[in-house]
């Protein structure tokens, strides 16, 4: 892999002072390897010591200053041009990436660092944001003034006791019900996919159309465009999990006003708390339509992850955080190899499984599998970074795929040989195993 290098002062953006050719070998390094060895480059063409330059950015072409961290190989091909900021130092790359993270507030310890809950995000849950307080009724309001701030707690503590079983539902819904579903989708859900959860969750009837369900989801969406830096026209009509959590409460209430008076039943949606009518949502709704499939699928795939298949894992362990290390988009130094997802299905679609032996609804499920320790949704746990795979995540997702390919694919041999088999062919197109001789 050969790319291009021009070099300028800090500040000079894509203008050309020098011009370098860095041959990268397989393109393994990450970008600021890139800096640094152009740095050198240039000190050497011009007699100077080696440290004189140092980098300050890396950029593309159009002026867009790139995260450092990123893996060469990974975003672009031999011949591609990039361009490199350079000053007398001493900091270097103090130009800013989008998305580079800012020292963050701490707190120290006992124990060193005092770090937030994961779910803390839930725990301050703005109800008021997502309009939830205006759904909390208005007699009760009369009869407590201070009633509203309760019934949006115990709305969040609902929230807070589901939320494991409700990410993974959105976990899974997302990547559902359209055939032009792509990688770049994953973390947002569109209108089909809330209507093909609607569907399966039985949430219409009783006076409840499917259409009033599109209003909760209609409410939520221009909500959630904040929440993404760039959007475009796919996007502005998508929701994120907040926004799928607030639209439950959302159906939730609606879905109980229109049970009222409906075949005789008493007018109790107006004494109803919202956080009592958000658990008979999860209980009569989702807990019986939802959440059986999702067990059944995870219980299959525990009881054939046999001590046998355990072990074999095991063997190949180091192959396989090698295998999940080439998927990498960024590398980041002493920081826990986390890889998003929608890179991992970049390299499954190279490799000719992703959209050939399976399609993305099933990587959902398979995704699920690898993030879950437990077959009941009821027991799932909020998970931090629910789209990103570590070494023993990737190890159950592949895993997984064996079952899915040994079922798809109909073979007969004990589903522990096929991974072996299934093992082997992932390593060796990840290029972590080679053939004896070559």
């Amino acid at each position: 892999m050969r790319i291009t290098v021009h070099l300028a002062p800090f500040g000079a953006g894509v203008e050309k002072e020098h011009t370098v050719e860095l041959f990268c070998g397989i393109g393994s390094q990450i970008l600021q390897w890139v800096g640094y060895t152009a740095c050198a480059r240039l000190a050497y063409a011009r007699g100077e010591v080696m440290n004189k330059y140092v980098p300050q950015s890396v950029m593309t072409p159009e002026g867009e200053v790139l995260d450092i961290h990123i893996v060469l190989n990974q975003m672009f091909k031999s011949g591609d041009k990039l361009f490199v900021e350079y000053s007398d130092g001493p900091i270097a790359y103090k130009a800013r990436w989008e998305g580079r993270p800012r020292t963050p507030p701490f707190q120290w310890g006992a124990a060193g660092e005092v770090l937030p809950p994961h779910d803390q995000w839930l725990r301050d849950f703005d109800c008021s944001a997502w309009g939830l307080d205006k759904l909390v009724e208005p007699a009760l309001l009369q009869q407590n003034p201070n009633f509203l701030e309760r019934d949006l707690q115990e709305t969040r503590d609902v929230l807070l006791q589901w939320a494991g079983a409700l990410q993974a539902i959105f976990t899974i819904y997302q990547l559902q019900g359209e055939a032009d579903v792509t990688v770049e989708h994953i973390t947002r859900m569109n209108i089909q996919q809330f209507r093909h959860f609607i569907s399966n969750a039985k949430v219409a009837g009783g006076g409840f159309s499917a259409e009033k369900a599109d209003e909760s989801f209609a409410a939520m969406a221009p909500l959630c465009r904040g929440s993404s830096a760039k959007m475009d026209s796919n996007t502005s009509a998508t929701i994120t999990l907040a926004g799928f959590l607030a639209a439950l409460a959302h159906l939730a209430h609606a879905r109980a006003a229109a049970a009222t008076g409906v075949g005789g039943v008493p007018n109790t949606a107006a004494y109803t708390q919202l956080a009592t009518k958000l658990e008979s949502l999860i209980h009569t709704c989702l807990e019986p339509n939802i959440m059986p499939e999702i067990a059944r699928r995870m219980n299959k795939k525990r009881v054939a992850l046999t001590p046998g298949a355990v072990s074999l894992l095991q063997k190949g362990r180091r192959l396989t955080e090698h295998t999940l290390n080439t998927c990498q988009l960024k590398r980041v130094k002493a920081a826990a190899v986390r890889v998003d997802l929608r890179y991992v299905c970049n390299h499954l679609i190279n490799w000719r499984l992703l959209n050939k032996e399976f399609n993305l609804p099933d990587l959902a499920y398979m995704s699920t599998f690898a993030k879950q320790r437990n077959d009941q949704p009821s027991q799932f746990v909020l998970q931090p970074h629910p789209i990103d795979l570590d070494y023993d995540d990737f190890e159950r997702l592949l895993f997984a795929m064996t079952c899915n390919l040994h079922q798809q694919r109909k073979r007969k041999e004990p589903l522990e040989e096929y991974l072996g088999e299934i093992m082997d062919f992932v390593y060796k197109k990840a290029g972590v195993l080679q053939e004896a001789g070559v």
